[in-house]
């Protein structure tokens, strides 16, 4: 008599990225997920805000925690508040994805993370990203640490090397639960959170080094429109705030070029990520309360 096989259990839970800034943890998350949940620019201290990004699976659903980077720098509020927040982030977890850069020497702000994960007591992976560069400095000090670890694989976010293997990992690894989301959800954003990201993004991309961790999106209006042929597109209201006259004259550039050019950005992600036509009304305003 044939003996009917049994289904394995469900599995379900979260595992939050932390790092050191730039390691590409927020690029690594969109990967995984397979769609853009999270920004992404060269510029340090990008992420703001903890987010979720949802990986769907027939047999486990994994919540990806995006962190914002710890980053060795002059005491601000803005990165005292980063900090805290990707410490936050690691209270009720089941898992932790330590990413690492092995092409940069490992320093001051990898220690912090480490000095960071030594009490928790939940399982560590450590993921070794940006395996497709050829300079990888610190690969082989990275590795000798992989005992302390429950596991360790190489990945390239880019590339996609090496993802099917860190996704299976974090998988086994997850506690047998039920789904956390509905299973077509792949991010706990709401819209308008997405598209002042998505706004913010380009500002970080397209301005000088010291004007992006001055601002701020406000969204006026996101409504529903359509054009004189019938045509629904989203039409989308907003401003980037920012604290004196010093960064708004920098921000709308000589001949309005740099707000265009953030505008035209912007619009295009959102088109790319939103699916569906978008036309983006965008100012610069003064908010003197605005803190860096």
């Amino acid at each position: 008599m044939d003996v009917p096989q049994q289904t394995p259990p469900f599995r379900a839970g979260l595992a939050v990225l932390v790092g050191r800034t730039n390691v590409g943890k927020s690029t690594l998350t969109n990967a995984l997920v397979g769609k853009k949940i999270t920004i992404v620019t060269p510029k340090p201290q990008t992420t703001r805000h903890v987010v979720h990004g949802i990986v769907q699976d027939p047999a486990f659903q994994l919540v990806l925690v995006d962190t914002p980077g710890f980053f060795k720098t002059r005491t601000s509020r803005l990165v005292s508040e980063l900090h805290r927040k990707a410490r936050e982030a690691l209270e009720g977890i089941d898992l932790i994805v330590h990413v690492v850069d092995p092409s940069r020497e490992i320093g001051e702000e990898d220690q912090m993370v480490e000095d960071v994960l030594r009490p928790i007591r939940q399982s560590r992976i450590l993921c070794l990203n940006k395996s497709d560069l050829s300079r990888k400095i610190s690969r082989d000090a990275w590795r000798a640490r992989a005992q302390s670890y429950a596991g360790m694989v190489e990945v390239s976010a880019r590339s996609g090397a090496g993802l099917p293997e860190l996704r299976q990992l974090l998988a086994g690894l997850l506690p047998e639960h039920p789904p956390l989301y509905p299973p077509e959800e792949v991010s706990n954003m709401h819209r308008d959170f997405q598209i002042a990201e998505l706004i913010r993004e380009q500002v970080y991309k397209l301005t000088e080094q010291e004007v992006p961790y001055r601002t701020v999106i406000e969204l006026d209006a996101v409504e529903e429109a359509v054009t004189n042929e019938g045509k629904t597109f989203l039409h989308i209201k907003a401003a980037v705030l920012t604290p004196n006259d010093r960064y708004q004259r920098m921000l709308i550039g000589v001949g309005a070029q740099m707000i265009r050019a953030i505008g035209t950005g912007a619009r295009r992600e959102l088109e790319r990520t939103l699916g569906r036509k978008v036309f983006l009304d965008l100012d610069v305003l003064i908010d003197k309360h605005i803190k860096g």
